[in-house]
């Protein structure tokens, strides 16, 4: 295990700009990629996968989105506080860096997950089988959120596969998800294959806690669809989530693994006590005003103190006295080094079925799964501290309905997924919260929607767009210089 828990290691290196300028999907790599697939076990490959996600994650791409929705800030001037700027393009060490990419794509990535899928048909395993497609639907879907059209039904067949329009690789990963949902069930039944055991770094083979993942799953992109699907989608995702994640503990979230050996650490508390970059990423004042104007209790599970004993952040665009701003050097819970990260949980769960209740008119189920999460998980999890300053527990709330009480939904979740890459996507569906545009010398009068493909990636595959034409192509993410409408993404074809 520790031989392949190093790959986390080995990413934090590439994501801070030390790749090599190469390609990752082209038949050459695929065929002769150094890790060599098929001369690895079954359960070494699906462990390497594990860490390869894991740091994908937590890398570069979560910690850029973190500044752009402003609950993290930058400083010092330089990699980290430039990205949050805005400041990043196909050729930069953060974001598009190749490092990012090739944690999608090459070992640990798309390429290994096909072949424990591969391996598992060959042997029967549907246990195996069903969790790598849980992966794969995980790291596909979330490379289509942050770079929009990709590479990937031709991955393994093309050496310079096309780019697959957003919705039809959001439409693979439902499938996928179906089909692993399936398998599980069976595989609860096979007394001669026992899948992944504890190989398994997430929930030790048991499937009655990846079967209600792999529904959550489903609701989150069934949401990721709905500025164009409207309703319809918004109904499939409370069908899906009333399937998914119901155990409030958090102990049943699909979370990563980590230890305090320095190749398995929480990739977020790794940055700061192991780069010389570490003390650039800061707490952003959007979340923290949010936190500190209802003295929410997950505050120190958040942010260390500043220097005056209370909580405050960096506003990018009015620069507040250092004394003011909470740093992450004292690794708060959510930075310590074996903390596991959530990236599917109950509290996401939760906040979907209450957005597509309030989305569907329907306030009532809507208030109900949003107080949930507020009173089973948020009050229960982090119980309130004394301080100074004091916290408290979060109030129910009542009496509230319409765009009132959605913009209460997606406020509790700007500041519940704090770290997870799904705070993006939120914002480009709703505009909730209403972050100020970050002044910048890059050109953007908005939020950046999207990544810019790797240059490592462009040089080697055609059908990679020229940077420029990547900011109007039909089907991507980008705010880009013209668009006047900050929160508009794409629609369906």
């Amino acid at each position: 295990m520790r031989r392949n828990m190093n790959v986390a290691l080995a990413s934090l290196g590439l994501l801070l700009g030390t790749a090599a300028c190469n390609g990752f999907l082209t038949g050459d790599k695929l065929s002769s990629d150094p890790n060599q697939p098929s001369a690895a076990s079954i359960q070494q490959l699906f462990v390497g996968v594990q860490a390869g996600q894991f740091a994908f994650q937590e890398g570069t791409v979560p910690m850029m989105i973190c500044m752009w929705v402003q609950a993290c800030g930058g400083t010092n001037g330089r990699f980290v506080e430039q990205a949050g700027r805005y400041f990043f393009g196909e050729g930069s060490n953060i974001g598009a860096n190749g490092g990012d990419w090739a944690l999608v794509y090459d070992g640990g990535g798309l390429v290994d997950i096909r072949q424990v899928e591969v391996d598992a048909r060959a042997i029967g395993d549907s246990g195996y089988l069903a969790i790598a497609k849980i992966w794969e639907a995980l790291t596909m879907g979330t490379a289509s959120d942050q770079w929009g059209n990709i590479p990937y039904s031709q991955v393994t067949v093309s050496p310079t596969p096309p780019l697959d329009n957003r919705f039809a690789v959001l439409d693979s990963v439902q499938k996928l998800l179906d089909q692993a949902i399936a398998e599980l069930n069976f595989a609860n039944t096979d007394t001669v294959h026992k899948g992944p055991l504890t190989a398994d770094l997430v929930f030790g083979g048991d499937y009655t806690k990846w079967i209600p993942a792999a529904w959550t799953l489903k609701a989150r992109y069934y949401v990721h669809t709905a500025e164009s699907l409207g309703t319809g989608a918004y109904t499939n995702a409370i069908n899906a989530a009333l399937n998914g994640i119901s155990d409030a503990s958090g102990k049943s979230d699909l979370r990563a693994f980590h230890t305090t050996a320095s190749a398995e650490r929480n990739m977020w508390g790794a940055f700061q006590s192991s780069s010389s970059f570490g003390q650039d990423v800061i707490a952003g004042k959007f979340l923290v005003d949010i936190m500190n104007g209802r003295s929410d209790p997950r505050l120190p599970a958040y942010f260390c103190k500043n220097l005056l004993g209370g909580y405050g952040g960096q506003d990018f665009n009015t620069p507040q006295p250092n004394n003011t701003v909470s740093t992450f050097q004292c690794k708060p819970l959510r930075f310590g080094d074996t903390y596991r990260m959530p990236y599917v949980s109950y509290f996401e769960n939760e906040l979907i079925l209450a957005e597509a209740y309030s989305a569907t008119g329907d306030d009532g189920s809507a208030l109900i799964h949003l107080n949930n999460e507020r009173r089973l998980y948020v009050n229960t999890v982090y119980p309130p501290t004394a301080g100074p300053p004091a916290t408290a527990a979060l109030p129910l709330l009542s009496g509230i309905t319409g765009p009132a009480l959605f913009d209460s939904i997606m406020v509790e979740k700007y500041v519940a997924m704090f770290q997870n890459m799904e705070t993006v996507n939120d914002y480009r569906r709703t505009c909730i919260p209403a972050v100020t545009v970050v002044i910048n010398t890059a050109g953007f009068k908005n939020v950046p929607g999207r990544l810019f493909y790797p240059r490592s990636e462009r040089n080697v595959n055609s059908n990679i767009p020229d940077p420029s034409a990547q900011l109007g192509v039909s089907g991507h993410y980008f705010r880009n210089q013209g668009d006047v409408t900050a929160c508009t993404v794409q629609t369906a074809p």
